[in-house]
């Protein structure tokens, strides 16, 4: 298990070599790497939305909720993946979050856009995550910024159940409850107003854990009160003999390069 501390070590080394220019030394014929421009991230966490407007919406993933479906509190996910985050916006509907003391979050990432990996077959009809982040976006009946916990897929490839723990390792508190890298705010960072949510995952903190991402990947979210899914998205319309749950599969991103 990494502790979040050497991931975000890791992470910030990389930054610093990503964008900084190359100084091999030697006289001053030596021909020099340019400096590579500081990465800014068209996206601010700050609860204001008006820039997930101004982005390009051909390169924005978005997902609604389907009329007809079981779980209904999250109404809209917005994903815009660029070079360096993943960038989550989400509207819900705040009556149906009635324990805002803590209020749950779970992203599911099929990372490598394949089904021979992952599983949960719970809450998506495509069972193929390997990996996924935990945190909250209210506690104590206010808006917090996100801190997640990452966890990784321990099932069978394709199967169901909560398997995000080493069945050999007994998860506790001082393991962060099996979680890959514990709970942690080097992850993200969230910031809500009204009855919509934004975050900001630094992607290569999920590399770190051990996960690798093509240029499209898969996402799927929910949202708990009081630890029970109550909204999910994507989601479909419940058909009482194929579909009784109102699942779909995952939101396909690719990452804006």
């Amino acid at each position: 298990m990494l502790t979040a501390a050497a991931v975000a070590a890791m992470v910030a080394f990389a930054s610093c070599e990503k964008n900084s220019g190359t100084d091999n030394g030697g006289d001053d014929n030596d021909e020099q790497e340019p400096d590579v421009p500081a990465f800014v991230s068209p996206i601010t966490v700050d609860g204001s939305f008006s820039d997930w407007d101004a982005l390009d919406a051909t390169k924005v993933a978005v997902a609604t909720n389907t009329e007809g479906t079981k779980f209904t509190a999250l109404k809209t996910l917005k994903v815009y993946a660029d070079e360096v985050y993943i960038n989550v916006y989400i509207e819900f509907d705040s009556e149906q979050l009635t324990d805002k003391s803590y209020t749950p979050i779970h992203l599911y990432f099929d990372a490598d856009n394949s089904d021979a990996t992952g599983g949960y077959g719970d809450e998506f009809t495509d069972a193929n995550a390997e990996c996924m982040l935990e945190g909250a976006i209210f506690s104590e009946n206010a808006f917090v910024s996100t801190e997640f916990a990452l966890f990784k897929w321990f099932g069978e490839v394709g199967g169901e159940g909560w398997s995000w723990t080493d069945p050999n390792v007994e998860a506790s508190a001082d393991n962060g409850w099996g979680a890959i890298i514990p709970t942690t705010s080097a992850i993200a960072s969230g910031a809500g107003s009204g009855s919509a949510y934004e975050m900001q995952i630094i992607r290569e903190m999920i590399v770190a854990g051990g996960f690798s991402f093509a240029d499209t990947f898969g996402i799927g979210m929910d949202i708990q009160d009081a630890w029970t899914s109550v909204g999910v998205l994507p989601n479909a319309a419940i058909d009482d003999e194929t579909n009784p749950n109102g699942l779909a599969a995952k939101l396909k991103v690719t990452i804006d390069k």
